[in-house]
């Protein structure tokens, strides 16, 4: 779903779909010089014909052609990417060294392999549930309340549906 919804804007506003897959720096500089070339050749085209070089109204409707073309382009890379088993390898790899390193209580680490798992695929409820149980632990108690919404939202099978209302129960207020 969210690979679709990046698709779309990514189609209307270059770069909007690379920061939804969170390319976010990528994304900004791609809609900012998709931006730029497009005013200066709409500037030329349209508005101001008179007063702007044919060489700068081309270039600009080349360079924001090529900015368009180039987004969809690294889009579908992102979109590959994400979907792909070296994707899925990578999560169940950072899950598996998240969980021992829970085991060993090192909560500083754990959290940061599970920002790397979270930014690889955010939308994974595995990668959301570990989140959530590590924020549970670390007496993060707004943080877990919120992971663990997150995962009932993603759980769209309803696997971890009852795990996931236990813990918000179990969460003090």
């Amino acid at each position: 779903m969210r690979v679709t919804r990046a698709l779309v804007l990514n189609l209307f506003v270059p770069g909007a779909g690379l920061i939804v897959l969170r390319r976010e720096w990528l994304g900004l500089a791609a809609a900012a010089l998709f931006a730029l070339l497009g005013q200066i050749a709409l500037l030329g085209l349209l508005l101001l014909p008179a007063t702007i070089p044919p060489w700068l109204t081309t270039l600009g409707c080349a360079g924001a052609a090529t900015v368009w073309l180039g987004a969809q382009f690294l889009l579908g890379a992102r979109a590959r990417a994400l979907g792909g088993d070296a994707a899925t390898e990578q999560i169940a790899l950072l899950l598996q060294r998240a969980d021992q390193t829970i085991a060993s209580q090192a909560y500083a680490e754990t959290e940061a392999i599970l920002r790397l798992a979270l930014a690889i695929n955010d939308e994974e409820p595995t990668v959301n549930i570990r989140w959530a149980q590590l924020m549970t632990l670390m007496g993060r108690f707004r943080q877990a309340r919120r992971a663990w919404r997150r995962v009932l939202s993603l759980d769209r099978t309803g696997v971890h549906r009852r795990t996931a209302l236990e813990a918000l129960a179990a969460l003090p207020s």
